[in-house]
């Protein structure tokens, strides 16, 4: 069957329908059409994305203009089966099946689905086998119809004899009946109801390790959770899924496992000594057994001398007990054994920031300085903080010279943009506008719309802007060809490769895929192109739109995102709208306003936040189990819905309408509780409201610039800035004709619209 699109989204719409195709979805400033491939028609998309095959059918029906009659009958299909018109379907089918050789494949297996939901399991697999016998096929792809293929051959239906895929489809089924979480429960369960535990057990032993460590996961948690007894696991497997719930973080069943095997007469043979000890230290430490967890450390290093993860564990456990003393002495053993491990590099920062924390300056700076030399991901910011300690003590000189130092070091450093800005900062403050205005004005060019850019703005105010850099506005306004004749010119000379054969007909495949909104299975074959032609801009840009024009805002993003990594950063300046607007879309936009009116919250804030918590996709889960597009904890959205009396279950998270309303409520709470003050409401965002008071509390006099750079986490200070950026970004394009968003007028007058 055909699968349905995604919700309706009308941003989509705002962003996407720019194609010649389908003149009324045209924005203002585009006029021409995705590539893919070169004058494709894309009617009916729009409607199908908007959730109304209806009103798709008829548009495609309408459709006058498409060159293509091929892709239009391959429409015509996929439209009519989801319309359930089953006879229409297949004769469309069946005429793209003898007319076009790269839509065959697609064509087909529709067929085949259609055959199985009729039960005519014989006709589906000859249809599914017609599609496999196509030449080129991904290997996703062909998985995904083998998916299709086995529960027929599990019903009975003989694999087609001599087909040539039938091999491939063998050794597949093999492998998938064997070593997939599923098959091998299944296999488990059902020795275990003959009575043969041991047998199964030892089945079991032998291919868990086998399972992905999720898989792994869940079949240790169903298959033991209720088990009464042991007594048919050797002792090694014990142990095994004692390490197994360790890593799975089930650490009761990890306790008992050990437990178990310990008691065994032959534990010390089956067992090294050395990985029992280590385990038994880290359960009790992830526990939260904080003295027991110590004691364990401590008579593991005694034993088997000094490692850095028992070392730090160890400390770690002293510091939970509240024993500063021996924490550090742990630590200082840590230094002492590793110096030039990247956890010393850890305790050195801590040591240094401690000190800055403190206001003592000049140890800070040498502290920082320890770090230069040593491996992690402190070393660039450490350069940052070593020549912020001089700017606090106002030596501005000195800082300059560092930061100088620094840039000449790392050219390609994520801190680049800051320590140019801070440079800016302490020119200012030795009167030296001029300068710092022209450094500024590079950021500004360079990457406008980075954090530091923006704060260079505002820090040189509006009259001061324009001379120092080309044109002030964001983004330059223009007609959609020469925004792809710019796409074309600032890509580099290695993009110019022309397509394969074979990637041409899979372009082709994975566009008709996305013009009736299949867009997980048009990735199968779309997703080569983002790897093997990379610096192809134009194709990049093309890609980014169609998936957002077949309602796919994720992979959208995910094709933008990296485009917008592989501009050069003499072009960013003045970006064409077209390009700065698929890289911060307005996508669910209609939601967000809804729930921002209602909640009276800048809509605009939503859609920065949403933009690097999820990357706009609806499915993702963090590893802490923050779910969906604002990101929202499923404890935070139980009590959120308490208080706004809804219904919930974890699943509402993943309802695009559900999380944008609980990620909203979220922030006008935090947005009362700080003031509005938009960087206190980030970090309670992303760190929790107590330590967004922690820090508001402790460093309410500082200015604004080194409040910011004080914000206690790694973590929490660049998820500021990047929302921050964000912000000012969205906000400077909501301001540019041509790029729509449907603001209200309902905002207050908050104390930060004016940004500091």
């Amino acid at each position: 069957m055909i699968m349905p699109c995604p919700s309706p989204y009308a941003a989509v719409l705002i962003l996407c329908a720019c194609l010649a195709a389908s003149a009324s979805a045209a924005l203002p400033y585009v006029q021409a059409s995705p590539q893919l491939p070169a004058a494709m028609s894309w009617s009916g998309t729009r409607e199908l994305t908007a959730g109304s095959v209806d009103a798709a059918l008829l548009a495609v029906k309408s459709d006058t203009y498409s060159p293509d009659t091929q892709l239009r009958l391959f429409k015509l299909g996929a439209l009519n089966a989801r319309q359930r018109n089953n006879v229409e379907a297949v004769s469309a089918f069946n005429a793209v099946n003898k007319g076009s050789a790269a839509l065959a494949p697609l064509a087909m297996e529709q067929i085949g689905d259609i055959a199985v939901a009729e039960r005519e399991d014989v006709k589906a697999m000859s249809a599914y086998s017609s599609a496999l016998k196509a030449q080129g096929l991904p290997v996703k792809y062909r998985h995904y119809l083998f998916a299709k293929v086995r529960p027929l051959a599990g019903r009975g239906v003989p694999l087609p004899a001599g087909a040539p895929w039938v091999e491939e489809y063998r050794k597949w089924d093999r492998a998938r009946r064997m070593f997939d979480a599923s098959g091998l429960e299944f296999i488990c369960d059902s020795l275990a109801a003959a009575g043969l535990v041991a047998e199964a057990d030892s089945l079991l032993e032998r291919h868990l390790p086998e399972l992905n460590k999720r898989e792994a996961c869940g079949v240790v948690d169903r298959m033991f959770r209720k088990r009464s007894s042991d007594s048919t696991l050797t002792t090694k497997f014990l142990f095994s899924l004692a390490s197994q719930s360790h890593d799975c973080r089930s650490l009761v069943t990890a306790e008992r496992f050990l437990d178990q095997a310990q008691k065994r007469a032959d534990f010390a043979a089956a067992v090294p000594a050395r990985k029992a000890a280590l385990l038994a230290a880290q359960i009790a430490f992830g526990r939260e057994q904080w003295q027991k967890a110590a004691d364990l450390y401590k008579k593991y290093d005694a034993a088997y001398g000094p490692e850095s993860d028992v070392i730090m564990s160890a400390a770690r456990a002293y510091r939970n007990l509240g024993n500063a003393e021996q924490a550090q002495r742990w630590y200082e053993l840590h230094v002492k054994h590793f110096p030039s491990h990247a956890k010393t590099q850890e305790i050195l920062w801590l040591r240094a920031w401690n000190q800055e924390e403190q206001g003592n300056y000049k140890a800070a700076a040498a502290g920082y300085a320890r770090i230069f030399n040593t491996k992690g991901k402190r070393t660039e910011e450490a350069y940052m903080r070593h020549a912020l300690c001089y700017y606090r003590r106002q030596e501005y000189d000195s800082a300059i010279v560092h930061l100088t130092t620094f840039q000449k070091k790392f050219p390609q450093s994520s801190y680049l943009w800051s320590s140019m800005f801070w440079q800016g900062k302490c020119l200012t403050a030795l009167k030296k506008t001029d300068e710092a205005h022209k450094i500024w004005g590079s950021i500004i060019k360079l990457d406008p719309t980075d954090y530091h850019a923006h704060r260079a703005a505002q820090l040189m105010g509006p009259a001061a802007v324009a001379p120092a850099v080309s044109a002030s506005p964001l983004a330059a306004q223009m007609p959609e060809n020469q925004a792809r004749k710019w796409l074309e010119s600032i890509s580099p000379s290695s993009s110019k490769k022309a397509l394969t054969a074979q990637d041409s007909v899979d372009l082709r495949r994975g566009a008709a895929l996305l013009s009736v909104c299949r867009t997980d299975i048009a990735d199968f074959f779309l997703e080569n192109f983002e790897s093997n032609y990379s610096g192809n801009l134009l194709l990049q840009y093309d890609l980014a739109i169609a998936y957002a024009l077949a309602g796919n805002e994720a992979r959208s993003f995910r094709v933008s995102r990296r485009l917008a990594w592989r501009i050069p950063m003499d072009r960013r300046e003045r970006m064409p709208l077209q390009v700065l607007s698929i890289i911060f879309p307005p996508f669910y936009a209609p939601t967000i306003t809804k729930h921002a009116e209602r909640f009276n919250v800048d809509p605009l804030l939503v859609s920065s936040v949403m933009r690097q918590e999820s990357i706009f996709d609806a499915g993702i889960v963090s590893p802490a189990g923050a779910i969906g597009l604002m990101q929202v904890m499923p404890a935070t959205g139980k009590n959120i819905a308490s208080e706004l009396k809804v219904p919930f279950t974890d699943d509402s998270l993943y309802n695009y309408d559900y999380n944008i309303r609980f990620g909203t409520f979220y922030l006008r709470k935090r947005l009362t509780q700080f003031s509005g003050d938009h960087v206190l409401v980030l970090c309670s965002y992303n760190a929790g409201a107590h330590n967004a008071i922690k820090w508001r509390d402790k460093n309410r006099k500082l200015e604004h610039d080194l409040f910011v750079e004080d914000i206690g986490f790694y973590e929490t200070r660049g998820y500021v800035k990047k929302v921050m950026g964000n912000y000012w970004t969205y906000k400077a394009l909501a301001e540019t004709p041509g790029y729509e968003y449907d603001l209200p007028d309902f905002l207050d007058p908050y104390p930060w619209v004016n940004e500091w």
